[in-house]
């Protein structure tokens, strides 16, 4: 063997040059301390009960600071921007908004022939487009108060546009039951990412909504499968002519009496009952697995640019999470009640003969006392205190256990493509924040 061939089997058999190959998947870290979560939630939630909730909006402002905060992407952290005055003016505005809406769906309501009998109707599309234009706003807001490196993230897209197609996917969705809304939630994330875009680097969805079907069909099965079994049971068997002369009966006591001695009507009442509280009862005991499945999936489709995302969530950690929620409020109920029966004992035994609790007569029916006005005050207050409590609980067991599990599963590849971003558009109000809010479709 010549040198030349020497050289060319040693070149051969060595290691390829590590700059040559792939850079390995980079974990994101998660560095919150628990302890200080729990001393801005308590803080938080006792600052509510004070101002009457207004606080929330500072509230939810210091909580994005601090997950965004304590996310680290190699080494370098999120930053949130956002500000609670930007949440109250929003949330002001979208009052603003709704309060005329409301007046006319209440006008609608009233006696205009067929125009109040869908009245009904009209209200649950029209709030349900404005609760899914409300989410998109939302998004739009937080990506832009989100920033990386300097850089803020940006959302486009027409949110009526979105809020229309979200819509026109319930009818799939009522009609097969939920079976489709996999590939509803899939259309509707790739519609969002391809709309998302950090500084100018754009966004995209790889998941595949035939892919979270055959992960999520086993619960659709064990959830929905047994109603629909029941459903299709109690109407083979109820006695429908028995049920049409009932409904003739003058009142619903009627109508009542009529059906309890027919013992078909009792037998299919009895499988609705039986599909209805087996579904509540699976949903309940799957509804982590169902989380922690479609989440897994989620953070698998996202890319931005050349950069791609895996996880390796494992769905022991989501139950975890509940299951330590579930204890942790046991404990606080009975601490709760405890602290209540002494503190209301202590209170009874030295003031309670010497407050007037109330009189009650013939002829003037049931006079309430002063006592009766504290009890009343003081049952107030203290179920204000338990909910505030458990919300607590809530945020820091399962919201931020949840938050850092997720971050802690997430694999980036390909972070070098966002090294060359340049800066993208300019930040968007907080209206869409505050109609989420409003609505009861906001989040962190």
């Amino acid at each position: 063997m010549t040198v030349i061939d020497r050289v060319d089997a040693a070149a051969a058999s060595a290691p390829p040059d590590a700059s040559l190959r792939p850079a390995a998947p980079l974990r994101l870290r998660f560095a919150g301390d628990r302890g200080d979560y729990w001393r801005l939630m308590i803080r938080g939630g006792a600052l509510q009960a004070v101002t009457l909730g207004i606080y929330r909006f500072w509230l939810f402002t210091d909580m994005r600071r601090f997950l965004w905060a304590s996310t680290e992407v190699e080494g370098e952290t999120l930053e949130y921007t956002g500000t609670a005055v930007e949440l109250l003016i929003g949330f002001l505005m979208a009052i603003g908004i709704l309060v005329p809406v409301y007046a006319l769906l209440f006008v609608a309501s009233l006696e205009f022939g067929i125009l109040s009998q869908l009245s009904g109707v009209v209200a649950v599309v029209v709030l349900a487009g404005f609760g899914q234009y409300a989410a998109y706003r939302a998004r739009r807001y937080r990506l832009t108060r989100t920033v990386f490196r300097g850089l803020r993230f940006h959302q486009g897209g027409s949110p009526v546009r979105y809020a229309v197609r979200a819509m026109l996917w319930w009818i799939p969705i009522g009609v097969t039951l939920g079976l489709a809304s996999p590939w509803a939630t899939a259309n509707l994330e790739r519609y969002k990412m391809r709309n998302t875009f950090y500084g100018n680097l754009g966004g995209s969805f790889a998941g595949s909504g035939g892919r979270l079907f055959v992960r999520t069909v086993l619960i659709w099965l064990l959830v929905i499968g047994p109603l629909g079994a029941a459903l299709v049971a109690a109407v083979s068997v109820i006695d429908w002519s028995a049920v049409m002369q009932a409904l003739g009966r003058a009142n619903v006591t009627n109508i009542v009496i009529a059906l309890q001695g027919n013992d078909r009507v009792n037998l299919g009442l009895s499988l609705l009952v039986s599909g209805v509280t087996w579904s509540i009862l699976a949903g309940s005991f799957l509804y982590p697995a169902y989380q922690a499945i479609v989440m897994r999936w989620w953070l698998g489709g996202l890319r931005l640019g050349g950069t791609a995302v895996a996880s390796d969530l494992r769905m022991r950690r989501y139950y975890f999470a509940y299951l330590r929620y579930l204890l942790y409020v046991v404990l606080f109920t009975i601490a709760f009640f405890a602290v209540v029966g002494i503190v209301a004992g202590l209170g009874y035994a030295s003031l309670g003969s010497s407050i007037d609790f109330g009189t009650s007569n013939p002829r003037d029916g049931f006079m309430a006392g002063p006592g009766m006005i504290i009890a009343a005050t003081s049952g107030i207050v203290a179920y204000v205190i338990y909910i505030l409590g458990v919300s607590t609980i809530y945020q820091v067991v399962v919201k931020m256990r949840l938050w850092q599990v997720d971050v802690e599963s997430a694999l980036i590849s390909g972070i070098a493509a966002l090294d060359h971003v340049q800066a993208g558009e300019a930040t968007s109000s907080a209206v869409g924040e505050g109609l989420a809010d409003a609505l009861g479709a906001g989040g962190i």
